[in-house]
């Protein structure tokens, strides 16, 4: 039955054929070192019991293994196939036969004639494992053998044509000996090593020569439909002349619009396409009287009358007025000053609003250096430092942080005892000297009890005084509130003062 297992795989492994390798026209040669297992193909129960080979352990097997080399060398025949002749030298363990088990080493020489088969999908893969099989000989002790290899193995690529090698075989042998002499010539065969390869890559396979396209005359791309192809146009995107490379002359004075200064009037050549109506020697675009001939030191206009242009009517001669097109003073060269604070229009922060010079002519109402549009609160005098607010006086601090210790809350519960009532009106006198700012106010708890419990409580706690500040006039929308649980703690939890400080409710006022 054995026989016949191991014949099929034989027959199967050899017609197996798979995709692209490293095989084709190249030669390999592999070094491997071998361990040797004869026992486990033939594991059985002893009759005295000292060594039972039925239930064999790994570290039995790897125990009686022994070593081995081996050297081959391969040639690709095939993208897939390479057959090759690997020989190889080492020792085997065989059992002795008698009443007490006993093993003995035996030299041998082995050399076989292989096919081997490669399992790679692609050429450049890491990992390429493959199959292999054929036919040896073995020779020991004065006798010769006939064996059949399998081999399954991994090739790993750690260079262009170099590999690390592992496999592992099962040797099939012709020898016929009986039970009685446990010979042990099928066995296992392990091996590691390393293989390298030269030769030529394999051919690409050749493709079908494409079929003969008909030509067909295309008719050249003219995108502005000009009658210029746009390969000879300089315009491609306007429609023109011909004769202008296929670029336009709009007012069909015979000097191309990217020449032109005044594409759209008819002009002569002199004045670069522009006309010259009074024909004075002045161009109409430059001349102030283009209707009447006049000399060009007068900008065109005849000697006896001299025109000074003043667009804006404000009296500034145009060449002279800053701001020609918008009526303005003398004192800002023709440019206004809407406000009269003395700073110019172009100049005012607040062209609309009279202001100081100091502060780019924006008011500032309560006179501490913050214009009136930049200062938080306008008609408080602050600090610029605070954006125009007034600094918060280091005793109202020291009430917010006294607060932050005296409140305290009914045991376990977030009810404000009576006799911090008179605290929190302090807090909310402070958010009455500064209508401008806002205030803060976070819960804090110790450590004693479970992180939701704490969490919760918290939260409930900074609720109950954001709740009483409301009663006693503060905005809602000044202030915010918040719980943290055991988060922060500014005491060592671990003492009962610790505790005791870290059971807090911290207030903060800040600039909105």
């Amino acid at each position: 039955m054995k026989k016949n297992l191991f014949c099929l795989i034989y027959l199967v492994t050899l017609m197996l054929q798979t995709g692209w390798s490293q095989f084709e026209g190249n030669h390999l040669m592999q070094y491997r070192i071998l361990g040797i297992d004869n026992l486990t193909p033939y594991a059985k129960q002893s009759d005295n019991g000292e060594y039972s080979l039925k239930f064999l352990k790994p570290k039995d097997v790897f125990k009686e293994m022994t070593a081995g080399g081996e050297l081959s060398y391969y040639y690709g025949i095939k993208d897939f196939l390479a057959v090759g002749v690997p020989f190889r030298m080492g020792s085997y363990r065989t059992l002795q036969p008698g009443g007490v088990i006993t093993f003995k080493d035996r030299l041998f020489l082995s050399a076989d004639l292989r096919a081997k088969l490669s399992l790679a999908l692609k050429r450049e893969q890491f990992v390429i494992p493959y199959l292999s099989t054929g036919v040896g000989t073995m020779y020991s002790n004065d006798n010769w053998d006939v064996q059949f290899p399998a081999e399954l193995g991994l090739n790993f690529r750690i260079a262009d044509n170099f590999y690390a090698n592992i496999s592992t075989e099962y040797r099939f042998s012709l020898d016929e000996s009986s039970d009685e002499t446990y010979s042990f010539t099928n066995h296992f065969v392990h091996g590691v090593g390393l293989a390298f390869q030269w030769g030529k890559e394999a051919a690409p396979k050749s493709k079908p020569a494409p079929e003969p396209v008909e030509e067909v005359e295309i008719e050249p791309a003219d995108r502005d439909g000009d009658g210029v192809a746009d390969e000879k146009d300089d315009c491609p995107d306007d429609a023109g002349l011909a004769k202008f490379g296929g670029c336009p002359d709009t007012d069909g004075d015979d000097i191309v619009d990217s020449e032109d200064e005044c594409p759209d009037m008819a002009g002569i050549a002199a004045f670069n396409g522009c006309p010259d109506t009074d024909n004075d020697g002045v161009s109409d675009d430059k001349d102030n009287c283009p209707t009447e001939a006049g000399p060009a030191s007068n900008n065109g206009c005849p000697k006896e009358e001299i025109v000074v242009m003043d667009k804006d009517s404000d009296g500034i001669a145009d060449e002279k007025d800053a701001c020609p097109n918008t009526p303005g003073v003398a004192a800002f060269n023709g440019c206004p000053d809407t406000d009269g604070d003395g700073v110019a229009d172009k100049d005012d922060r607040c062209p609309s609003v009279p202001g100081s010079k100091s502060l780019g002519g924006c008011p500032d109402k309560d006179g501490d250096g913050v214009a009136d549009k930049d200062d938080r609160c306008p008609s408080t005098a602050g600090t610029v430092a605070n954006k125009g607010c007034p600094e918060i006086k280091q005793e109202d601090v020291q009430t917010l942080n006294f607060a932050t210790q005296g409140i305290e809350f009914e045991t376990g519960s977030a009810t404000i005892r009576t006799s911090s009532y008179p605290i929190l009106d302090q807090v909310a006198n402070v958010m009455a000297k500064y209508p401008s700012h806002s205030l803060s106010i976070s819960g804090y708890t110790d450590n004693v009890g479970s992180d939701a419990t704490n969490l919760a409580l918290s939260k409930k706690r900074a609720k109950a005084c954001f709740d009483y500040l409301i009663s006693k006039g503060v905005s809602s929308v000044r202030m915010t509130h918040a719980g943290y649980g055991e988060e922060n703690p500014i005491a060592d939890n671990g003492t009962k003062a610790g505790r005791q400080k870290n059971r807090r409710v911290e207030f903060r006022i800040f600039l909105r």
